[in-house]
């Protein structure tokens, strides 16, 4: 009875830390290739944007506002794949999936750090942030795949 329990506990960690690790790869080959792409010259500025919002928020309802802001981006990109008829037809890829369910682990983790972790929220933010240029990136290549 108790090595069941262990083994059930194991194996539910090793599959958090797989899914984890899994979303950062995604986002890390992501931005390898942009980098490659561009010769590493320029930064996001959408990730520029973020961190001066970060650097500035001492405060839980300044980190609220900033989340309020990456919602309505991610709104605005999925918005924008259920409009687009050519981005309905390629479907949803399996890393925006998982992505998709990191971006609500990361709204979780914000809540649950946000009163007393400032920087633990912060980068649950950074995380999120990086998770909607993902999507962002990912609609824009479909759409420019699908008109050509």
């Amino acid at each position: 009875m108790i090595t069941s329990i262990v083994i059930i506990i194991l194996s539910m960690a090793m599959f958090v830390y797989w899914f984890r690790y899994s979303c950062l790869l995604i986002l890390e080959s992501r931005l390898s290739e942009e980098e490659a792409k561009q010769g590493g010259e320029s930064q996001d500025p959408t990730v520029a944007w973020l961190e001066v919002q970060l650097a500035h928020a001492s405060t839980p309802s300044e980190l609220d506002r900033v989340r309020m802001s990456l919602d309505r981006d991610l709104r605005v990109v999925q918005n924008l794949a259920r409009s687009c008829s050519e981005l309905q037809v390629a479907g949803t890829s399996l890393e925006s999936r998982l992505l998709m369910i990191d971006y609500r682990m990361m709204q979780v983790w914000f809540a649950a750090t946000r009163p007393f972790a400032g920087p633990k929220a912060q980068n649950a933010l950074r995380e999120m942030s990086r998770i909607v240029g993902y999507l962002a990136a990912e609609s824009g290549v479909r759409l420019a795949a699908a008109e050509n």
